[in-house]
C-alpha cells in the first residue's frame, strides 16, 4: 500500500465527514447494520446454545448479585435498596441508580428473577454488546482507518471473550463498554463541533455514564483535556464549551446526589461503597483479590454487621481498617498493588470468583492484554490521531481496582479501544512486511534480457 493509498485509508486522521455527523455515513447504513446483526447473532448462539440463562446454572454463569437485589426491590415497590437479599434492610446507594432501575422493568414484566427475565435482559445486554459496533466503526473512521477498524469490528462480533460478559453476568459491563466507545468517538468529533448545543451533549452523554458506572469518570479527563487542548492549537475557544460540558454533567448527576445526601444525611458519591472495596482487598496478609468471605452476600456475620451499623456506618467501618492498615504495613500494601496491576491485565483472576469455560478462550486473556504493548508504541511512534486519548483511557481507567481488588470484567469496558489499537498495529505490521518484500524483489520488467 502506498503512501497516499495509506492516507486515504486512515481518511487523513480527524477527519469529519460534518459536524452534524460523527462518521457513521463513511460505512454506509448496511453495512452497519449486517455487522450489528451478525454480533447480535453470534451472542445469541452462545446464550441458547450453552443455555447460560439458566437459574439452575447461576453459580457458574448469569449472578444477579447486588443490581438484580435492588432491581427486585425497585419491582417489589420497596424503592433503591436492599443490596444483598430479599431482606429490606434500608436504602442503600451501593450501585449507580441507572441500571437497577433498567433492569427493574424487566422484572416488573418477566416477573422477579425469574428464567424468562433472566434470558431477556441477557437478550438486551447481547444488543448493546452488539451495537459497540458502531462506535467502534466511527472511532475507525478519525483513527486508525477503514481496514483497521473493519479488522477490530469483525474481532468483536466473533472473538468468544467479547461476548462473555453480556451473557453470562447481569451487570452494567456491556453497556458500559459501550458508554466508554461512545464517549471516545464524541470526542473525536467534538474537537471540530462548533455548536454550543455538542458540548451540551458531551456533557449529557458523561453524565449518564457515571449514573451507569462511575468508574467511566476516569475516562472523562483525558477525553476533555484532548478536546480543549485541540480547540487550543486551533485557536478556537475552549474553556466555555468544557466548563458548559462539566455543568452539563453536573446537573444530570445532582438529582441522586440530592437523593443520597437526603436519605444518608451526609455527601455520598453515585455509588458508596468504595471504603469497604478498599477495605475487603487490603488487610494483613491479604491475597489482593478481595476475599468473598468478607462480603455480606457470602457472609452471615458480614450481613449482621451491614445490617447493624447501616450502610455508611459499615462502609466507614471498614475504611479505617483499610487506612490502618496501609499506615502499619505501607510495604505489603504496595505488594497488593503490584499483584493487582498483573491481576488486572493476566487473568489469573478469572480463576477466583469468575468460573471461566473452554469455550471462552481464557487463555487468550493475557495473550491480549500483552498484545497492548506494542500496539501502544506503534501508536504512539506513527503519532495516531488522538493516541493521547487512547494511552489516557488505558492508563487511567483502572487505576481504582489497583487499589481495592480486580476481576476480569472489569478490563472489558475499555476493551473496544484495546482492539482498535490491536487491528491498527496488524495493518500496520502487514503494511511494512508487504513493502519489505516489495523491496526485495526485483522487478520483472528489470529482469527480461535485453534483445540485441
Amino acid at each position: 500500500m502506498t503512501t497516499a493509498e495509506r492516507r486515504e485509508d486512515r481518511q487523513s486522521p480527524g477527519h469529519v465527514d460534518s459536524v452534524e455527523s460523527p462518521g457513521v455515513r463513511f460505512w454506509g447504513r448496511a453495512t452497519l447494520f449486517w455487522m450489528v446483526f451478525a454480533a447480535f447473532a453470534v451472542r445469541l448462539f452462545f446464550l441458547l446454545v450453552f443455555h447460560t440463562y439458566r437459574l439452575s446454572g447461576m453459580d457458574d454463569y448469569c449472578s444477579y448479585g447486588e443490581v438484580g437485589n435492588i432491581a427486585a426491590s425497585i419491582a417489589k415497590g420497596q424503592g433503591f435498596s436492599s443490596p444483598f437479599g430479599s431482606e429490606y434492610t434500608g436504602p442503600t446507594a451501593w450501585i449507580a441508580p441507572a441500571y437497577p432501575y433498567f433492569f427493574s422493568l424487566v422484572l416488573r414484566i418477566f416477573g422477579i428473577m425469574t428464567q424468562a427475565s433472566t434470558a431477556c435482559i441477557f437478550v438486551i445486554q447481547g444488543l448493546i454488546s452488539a451495537l459497540t459496533v458502531i462506535p467502534i466503526l466511527g472511532i475507525a473512521n478519525r483513527t486508525v482507518g477503514r481496514r483497521a477498524g473493519l479488522w477490530a469490528a469483525w474481532a468483536w462480533i466473533l472473538f468468544p471473550w467479547f461476548s462473555k460478559w453480556s451473557v453470562t453476568w447481569i451487570w452494567e459491563t456491556s453497556l458500559s463498554a459501550l458508554l466508554a466507545a461512545l464517549l471516545f468517538w464524541y470526542a473525536l468529533w467534538l474537537s471540530e463541533a462548533r455548536t454550543r448545543k455538542a458540548w451540551i451533549g458531551f456533557g449529557a452523554l458523561s453524565g449518564f455514564a457515571l449514573l451507569v458506572n462511575p468508574a467511566l469518570a476516569l475516562l472523562l479527563p483525558p477525553f476533555y483535556a484532548w478536546c480543549c487542548y485541540t480547540l487550543y492549537l486551533s485557536k478556537k475557544e475552549w474553556l466555555k464549551p468544557a466548563l458548559l460540558a462539566i455543568l452539563t454533567c453536573a446537573v444530570m448527576v445532582s438529582p441522586w446526589m440530592i437523593r443520597n445526601r437526603a436519605v444518608f444525611r451526609q455527601w455520598v458519591f453515585l455509588r458508596s461503597n468504595f471504603g469497604f472495596e478498599l477495605g475487603v482487598g487490603n488487610y494483613h496478609n491479604s491475597f489482593g483479590r478481595g476475599w468473598g468471605g468478607f462480603h455480606p452476600t457470602g457472609n452471615p456475620r458480614e450481613y449482621a454487621k451491614y445490617k447493624t451499623l447501616g450502610e455508611i456506618g459499615y462502609i466507614q467501618n471498614d475504611q479505617k481498617a483499610a487506612v490502618q492498615f496501609m499506615r502499619e504495613y505501607p510495604m505489603e500494601f504496595m505488594t497488593l498493588i503490584a499483584k493487582r496491576i498483573l491481576y488486572f491485565w493476566d487473568g489469573s483472576a478469572m480463576g477466583y470468583r469468575n468460573r471461566v469455560a473452554w469455550y471462552w478462550v481464557p487463555s487468550s486473556f493475557g495473550v491480549f492484554s500483552f498484545l497492548l504493548l506494542p500496539a501502544l508504541l506503534v501508536a504512539h511512534s506513527q503519532k495516531l490521531h488522538a493516541w493521547q486519548m487512547f494511552f489516557g483511557a488505558i492508563l487511567l481507567y483502572p487505576l481504582p481496582y489497583y487499589v481495592t481488588s480486580s476481576q476480569v470484567r472489569f478490563r472489558h469496558i475499555i476493551e473496544p479501544l484495546m482492539v482498535l489499537l490491536m487491528a491498527y498495529a496488524a495493518v500496520e505490521a502487514v503494511n511494512w512486511v508487504a513493502s519489505f518484500i516489495r523491496s526485495k524483489v526485483p522487478s520483472p520488467a528489470l529482469s527480461i534480457p535485453a534483445e540485441n
